[in-house]
């Protein structure tokens, strides 16, 4: 059962924005060490930590390194030191960005068992970018970040999986490896054309791509269209896989003054050079959300529906969408990790119907409570190649703190709740609820 499951699992991704514990009263030396007007140097410094405790992991199957270790502490660490270089040429600038991680996991490991009780520990760059750039233009080259749009399918080209990273949710590893990026922007629309590479837990993939969007937020919102090509590929058959997607952010509905709304169609295509067979995956999301304003604590209801297409039987055909290079904190705290149970461990935007309702209150300008709900569905009765006999996978609630009184710091406290389906009993043969508490800080001084 355990390698079964192990095997089918697609290693999650870790936080954009990462978690920190405990660190935020640490004296750091940081900030700008030069400048002369012409030339300058800055150092940042960020301290990055996580704590969770879960029980009924798995739905009461248990870690998967550990199979009936349905109990489990976590504890991840990281510090990151970086330095920012640039050299002013009259209306130019060439510029350097330079980063380091440290990271371990300590006490029981990942709760999902991808770090085992041994814990893991990464001493690595991150970035390692130079670029120039003026009014109009932005070219760079090396290990940066890049996203298009929310982050729905290329956003995070690192893992953060453990082993040569280290850790899991302080999301300390953000960079895109080897990566050149053209950003071209000329009000009212903008382009990006780009080469990237992740890391090896993604497959070492090379993927090329252009990006065109509008610049209207102040008065519509963002329309975006993106073609891209996967042209190298290690692990997972992705190579030969051509991608077009088409969104919209923050689309204002007139007479309407506080709704926003959010959507995003992906096409997966083209003859995988592993497999020979053909892609023809799609996922689509549509997402609103309306802002009370004159309510005590402005209260911000959220609601999203999305569906990404699961391979279907007996076709030559591989249906099923590949969730790819997905980020998790763009708009909000698990942007595209939907769930902190059925997110972080068992569906990754693959052969997944779900569905999110949210609310959120402001109490102060700094804090934030939240309410989630979601419903989890498989779009075809399969997990990840093994049959099951129903498409219901699990409900899911979190509720989360968030506090955030500066740029320099985040946290988060949260407790999610995760009830299975019969999908879910099916591949686990357990009906536990999972229940996890966790808590995140992020400090960063620059």
């Amino acid at each position: 059962m355990q390698s079964r499951i192990s095997s089918r699992l697609p290693r999650r991704r870790a936080r954009a924005l990462a978690p920190l514990l405990l660190v935020a009263t640490v004296p750091v030396a940081a900030g700008e060490i030069f400048n002369d007007g012409i030339r300058s140097a800055e150092a940042e410094l960020k301290l990055l930590s996580g704590i969770q405790y879960g029980s009924g992991i798995n739905y009461g199957f248990g870690a998967l390194d550990a199979p009936g270790e349905t109990e489990r502490a976590a504890l991840y660490l990281a510090v990151k030191p970086g330095l920012d270089l640039s050299w002013a040429l009259g209306d130019s600038e060439f510029y350097s960005e330079f980063t380091f991680v440290a990271a371990t996991t300590t006490l029981d490991g990942e709760l999902a068992g991808q770090v085992g009780r041994g814990g893991d520990q990464a001493f690595d760059t991150d970035a390692t970018k130079i670029g120039w750039r003026n009014d109009v233009i932005d070219f760079s080259v090396g290990g940066q970040e890049f996203t298009v749009g929310d982050g729905f399918i290329i956003g995070d080209g690192n893992f953060n999986q453990g082993g040569p990273d280290g850790q899991y949710w302080t999301g300390a590893f953000t960079a895109w490896r080897n990566s050149a990026v053209l950003r071209v922007n000329t009000k009212p629309v903008r382009g990006d054309v780009f080469w990237l590479r992740t890391d090896d837990d993604l497959g070492d993939s090379r993927v090329v791509g252009v990006n065109l969007e509008t610049t209207t937020k102040e008065t519509f919102g963002t329309l975006g269209i993106m073609y891209a090509e996967i042209i190298d590929e290690k692990r997972f058959g992705w190579e030969g896989m051509k991608i077009a997607s088409f969104r919209g952010a923050d689309i204002k509905v007139p007479g309407i003054a506080n709704l926003k709304l959010f959507g995003e169609f992906v096409m997966e295509r083209g003859e995988s050079e592993l497999t020979g067979a053909d892609n023809d995956g799609n996922a689509w999301y549509i997402e609103g959300n309306y802002r009370f304003a004159a309510i005590p604590w402005t209260p911000t209801v959220f609601y999203r529906y999305s569906h990404f297409s699961g391979d279907e039987a007996n076709t030559p055909d591989n249906e099923e969408y590949r969730g790819l290079f997905f980020t998790i904190f763009k708009r909000d705290w698990d942007t595209w990790y939907q769930g902190e149970v059925t997110g972080e461990m068992h569906l990754f935007n693959q052969n997944q119907v779900t569905q999110m309702a949210k609310i959120k209150v402001y109490p102060r300008p700094d804090l934030a409570l939240g309410f989630w709900y979601y419903t989890h569905e498989l779009d075809t009765p399969q997990y990840f190649g093994t049959p099951v006999s129903d498409t219901d996978w699990a409900d899911e609630i979190n509720l989360g703190v968030e506090y955030y009184p500066s740029d320099k710091l985040y946290a988060y406290w949260g407790f999610a709740w995760g009830h299975p389906r019969q999908a879910a009993v099916d591949v686990f043969a357990h009906r536990d609820d999972t229940l996890i508490v966790q808590m995140f800080l992020s400090y960063t001084y620059r």
